[in-house]
């Protein structure tokens, strides 16, 4: 037998009797199962995480992921139990898999789009790898797709709509709800790209007038929101809100369907989405009387599936409290090392999460770079990109000082620390306990309060 057969022979049996239970109470007569092999390009052993992106998870910051394990060449293989066909996410690319589909994939972790997917399921992967499930403002590509006419955006973001269903519609053996919900997820990615065309026109073009004072934007409320609007209407069901583009403009399809009877699910999860986020604050600002108010508004609630996730959520928030000891999670430094932060344990740690693309973590970088040359030899000061696209954080790395100590990592791998959102800040103290879990406001003062509080920062 080859050796490298006979290595993958033996990983399949070290794997083969692993169970990942994605569902609970399944009854017997619905259960399918899943096999998934392949290998994730890069990897080295350290496995993956498989990710549902749905209505659940959501509410908890999509802290339920399921661990895959690899082999140091990156193989895994897993037999997963589904009671009903369900997204998942694994790296960066969106999958869709239903009971009794066998894929094998090789999974690009930096260019989604170069994964390849094949056998029972692979080729809605194939499609789901071209059009993937969140992108900045959807079919707007984070501005790159901007037009400088009003009217051009308007055909342009129409025109893709279409092209996706075309391509939708050429997939063969695909079930008539993937069909549903995929042409509900773009129809969810229209309303999400003429809602944020201005914002994303206003950066791309410099614009410094005010929104509505744009010149070339003043027809937005009569040529755009009557669009927005016809799209919006009873565009209602219980089973979009697994969707993340369709929870993306929850509150606009709230505003236009106050009136249809069939919103109450719709209002039910935005409720609880609400207590979560009040959650999010009180964890901001370590606040434990708020949280214990919260916890009996919860358990005041009838949905048991939300309650139970948003209560442990809160129990998990609980633990990151200040004093409370950090969580290590994994990241890329610069130079393609797989690190843990709890490496670093002994000094104050200063997170800075970012991502190139976000306009306000770049504003904010020369007050952290001041900060991190000031106290360089008395805490680790550390940015860590959230960047999809591993090279466009490296290329801007390029031909720049680095003052502090650079690295890669994702909002999934930092779920438990609940980050929905940057520019964040953590400041984990040298005993690798929670100092502040999220530093939002004059980030500056807080870290010169805290090296000021001793003669002897370090010792902190």
């Amino acid at each position: 037998m080859k050796k490298g057969i006979r290595s993958l022979f033996q990983f399949l049996i070290i794997f083969i009797s692993l169970q990942i239970l994605i569902c609970s109470n399944v009854s017997a007569q619905n259960v399918g199962h899943a096999v998934l092999t392949g290998k994730i390009k890069d990897n080295r052993g350290e496995g993956a995480a498989l990710y549902k992106p749905d209505d659940i998870s959501a509410l908890i910051n999509y802290e339920d992921s399921q661990f895959i394990p690899t082999d140091s060449a990156g193989h895994f293989y897993i037999n997963i139990m589904l009671d009903k066909p369900r997204y998942f996410i694994l790296g960066f690319n969106t999958l869709y898999i239903s009971p009794h589909d066998s894929i094998h994939m090789i999974i690009d972790g930096t260019f989604p789009t170069r994964s390849k997917f094949s056998g029972i399921g692979g080729n809605i992967q194939e499609y789901l790898k071209e059009n993937p499930h969140f992108k900045g403002a959807s079919f707007l590509e984070g501005g790159d797709s901007i037009r400088r006419k009003l009217e051009d955006n308007l055909d342009y973001v129409l025109s893709a709509e279409r092209k996706r269903n075309m391509d939708l519609k050429k997939l063969t053996n695909t079930s008539s709800s993937f069909q549903y919900m995929e042409k509900s997820r773009t129809k969810a990615d229209v309303i999400n790209s003429l809602i944020s065309l201005r914002q994303y026109y206003k950066r791309m073009y410099n614009k410094k007038e005010r929104i509505d004072s744009i010149p070339e934007l003043l027809d937005y409320d009569t040529k755009i929101v009557p669009v927005i609007k016809q799209y919006s209407a009873d565009f209602l069901s219980k089973d979009f809100l697994g969707l993340i583009n369709y929870r993306h403009i929850l509150s606009t399809i709230i505003k236009y369907n106050q009136d249809n009877k069939k919103i109450g699910p719709i209002l039910e999860w935005s409720q609880f989405n609400q207590l979560s986020s009040e959650v999010d604050k009180a964890m901001k600002t370590n606040d434990v009387v708020v949280l214990d108010k919260l916890k009996n508004d919860i358990e005041g609630l009838s949905n048991d599936l939300y309650r139970n996730a948003v209560l442990s959520k809160l129990s998990s928030v609980s633990r990151l409290m200040k004093g409370k000891q950090a969580t290590d999670f994994d990241f890329e430094d610069q130079d393609g090392k797989r690190r843990k932060l709890s490496e670093f344990k002994g000094r104050p740690i200063f997170i800075d999460l970012w991502a190139t693309w976000c306009v306000p973590c770049l504003e904010q970088k020369p007050a952290f770079e001041r900060l991190a040359k000031k106290y360089k030899n008395d805490a680790l000061f550390f940015p860590i990109s959230l960047d999809n696209d591993k090279n466009k954080w490296l290329a801007s790395l390029k031909n720049k000082e680095l003052v502090a100590f650079e690295g890669w990592s994702s909002f999934q791998s930092l779920s438990a620390y609940n980050v929905v959102g940057i520019p964040r800040y953590i400041l984990i103290d040298k005993d690798f306990n929670i100092f502040n879990l999220d530093i939002s406001a004059d980030f500056s003062k807080v870290i010169e309060d805290y090296f000021n509080t001793s003669g002897k920062p370090g010792q902190l």
